[in-house]
């Protein structure tokens, strides 16, 4: 680092006689306190505890609104600055192989040890993560990876691409969205949809989280083999949407049968027009997509879903509900069907910066809490031309076996998957 610990102060504690500024949780923050998002990104040659720390700081001196060194207040309704560094930035052992495939990802995640609501983990020859989703969305937590640890290794401040998003950023997206245009009202009505009455499900039981994910890279030359493929056979789709086709595929084909509650990801500040704002807002979305549909048909859902608004009304009228915190889950129903959600990350700048080892395949591994017991949330994205795809569940209700076929089935047959008919049903 080129900044001295001098020109940092004390970055274990705040000054003595110094009150750490408090402020207000934000409504759309409180629903998302206890649920953490995980990243495990490697192989690097990592940079020093004390060089990693001083990123922190520095990053955080430069742009507090980065939230890197807030924490929580007792209630939970309030944050507080100039948490003490030795929080933030810890270092753990790992003796695993660099192709963990998600052990050490579910390491992270469960390790009870790491204090809320971020703390970065240094490993021997990866990074680790572990953050409060009231903090941020995968835009943030993304950002919050390549600051610390592209500012440790370069010695300079890596500029922090987020602006603070103020107190009403829903009330004021809703406002340019729908009192600009008041016929989209009347489309986001028309664009409900109608979930089939679920199958009766046996009693409930006592549960607790057991969080769990299943990572898949495949190499550029197989990724590129797929969509290939994908744009000369079923033109107009994404590669989110043949993605989100491969894994629906790979769930029929090994029995699974999912509720019709299928879930997108939304990004809203697509409705709000002013940059990377801080805090979460994102919005998980019910859309009538299912395994029999091109990625081509997925596509154009995704696209007039967007346009109606429903994304931001849905999310709207959820944080008009949901003033506190909705209680944590603590039963699950036998029988009932897992649903799925999926999470588009891209190939984000920041991930593709990082500075990882050459000849060894990158990895980009993510985990998200999956939407309570029956949640099957699939993260998806990029890392250096690799195609990225995570399972996150809880595997005391999810079958972990059941999830890894289909994960396995994708990376071992996704032209297969892709070509096969609604005729075979």
């Amino acid at each position: 680092m080129q900044t001295s610990r001098t020109d940092l102060g004390d970055i274990g504690a705040p000054p003595v006689g110094v009150v750490p500024t408090v402020h207000p949780m934000l409504r759309r923050d409180r629903p998302w306190v206890d649920a953490y998002v995980t990243i495990v990104a490697g192989p690097f040659e990592m940079p020093s505890l004390e060089a990693l720390r001083e990123a922190v700081a520095a990053v955080a001196e430069r742009r507090p609104d980065s939230r890197l060194r807030w924490g929580f207040d007792n209630a939970k309704r309030r944050w507080l600055t100039d948490r003490p560094l030795e929080s933030i930035v810890v270092e753990r052992d790992w003796a695993g192989e660099s192709g963990f495939g998600g052990t050490l990802l579910d390491t992270v995640t469960n390790d009870v040890s790491l204090e809320p609501p971020l703390t970065l983990v240094r490993y021997p020859n990866h990074f680790g993560m572990k953050m409060s989703h009231s903090l941020g969305d995968g835009l943030i937590f993304v950002s919050v990876v390549a600051a610390a640890l592209l500012t440790a290794v370069s010695g300079e401040v890596i500029p922090w691409p987020t602006v603070a998003g103020g107190r009403l950023p829903l009330l004021r997206a809703g406002l340019r969205t729908f009192a600009r245009k008041p016929a989209l009202v009347r489309a986001t009505l028309r664009d409900r949809v109608q979930l089939n009455a679920e199958e009766p499900h046996g009693p409930s039981r006592p549960w607790q989280r057991s969080r769990r994910a299943i990572c898949l890279s495949l190499p550029p030359e197989k990724s590129d083999e797929i969509y290939s493929w994908a744009a000369r056979y079923t033109p107009g789709g994404s590669r989110f949407t043949i993605q989100t086709a491969l894994l629906l595929r790979a769930l029929r084909r090994v029995g699974m049968r999912i509720s019709d509650d299928v879930r997108v990801m939304v990004d809203l500040r697509a409705y709000l027009g002013s940059g990377l704002i801080d805090g979460n807002f994102f919005a998980g979305v019910p859309m009538a997509i299912n395994w029999d549909m091109t990625p081509q048909e997925i596509a154009a859902i995704v696209k007039t879903t967007k346009a109606t608004g429903r994304p931001l009304a849905n999310q709207l009228m959820t944080s008009v509900r949901l003033g506190l915190a909705p209680a944590a889950p603590t039963t699950a129903e036998d029988g009932r069907l897992p649903q799925v959600t999926f999470s588009y990350l891209g190939s984000p700048p920041q991930v593709e910066w990082l500075p990882y080892i050459s000849g060894h395949r990158p990895i980009y591994a993510a985990s998200v809490e999956p939407g309570g017991p029956h949640g099957l949330t699939f993260i998806q994205g990029h890392c250096r031309g690799h195609m990225i795809l995570n399972a996150c569940f809880h595997d005391n209700v999810v079958d972990r076996a059941t999830v890894q076929t289909a994960m396995d089935l994708v990376g071992d047959d996704p032209i297969g998957l892709l070509s096969e008919q609604v005729a075979t049903a």
